[in-house]
């Protein structure tokens, strides 16, 4: 595998949800009994947004306001930035460089979410692969800025 290698083989295809009406309480307990550092957001017509533990923390606790009466959709990123299952490892990480961004959603070919890819999961994989690790710093150094 290379920086050529296809996100979808690096995504995570449990993708754990909650709608944009839901409390930031209810979200924060899905993600502390999941485990995890963020939920897909969905509407009516599928995914909206991201929330994180950091905008939970950042725009509410930091905020003293309740969770329990602050509402998803009111502190979630939107839209949720997505890229292709067929998109380059590389292509995908200078994406989220240049967006200044962690994670993305990752589209099937009918558009739908297949699943989600972190900057952790990315920068797992070149850590595996050592004689990729000189190629990510030098595509990272030179041509994404």
């Amino acid at each position: 595998m290379s920086l050529e290698a296809k996100i979808s083989g690096l995504m995570k295809g449990e993708v754990h949800k909650i709608h944009h009406e839901s409390t930031v309480s209810e979200a924060a307990a899905v993600l502390l009994a999941k485990d995890i550092g963020s939920l897909v957001v969905t509407g009516a017509d599928g995914p909206v947004g991201l929330i994180t533990a950091r905008d939970i923390l950042r725009k509410v606790t930091a905020a003293r306001a309740d969770p329990a009466e602050v509402l998803v959709k009111d502190v979630m990123s939107s839209p949720l930035i997505s890229v292709s299952a067929g998109t380059s490892v590389g292509e995908a990480a200078k994406q989220m460089i240049e967006m200044r961004i962690k994670r993305l959603g990752v589209t099937d070919s009918q558009g739908g979410l297949a699943g989600i890819v972190t900057m952790t999961d990315i920068v797992g994989y070149v850590a595996k692969q050592e004689e990729l690790s000189d190629s990510l710093i030098r595509y990272l150094m030179y041509d994404v800025v």
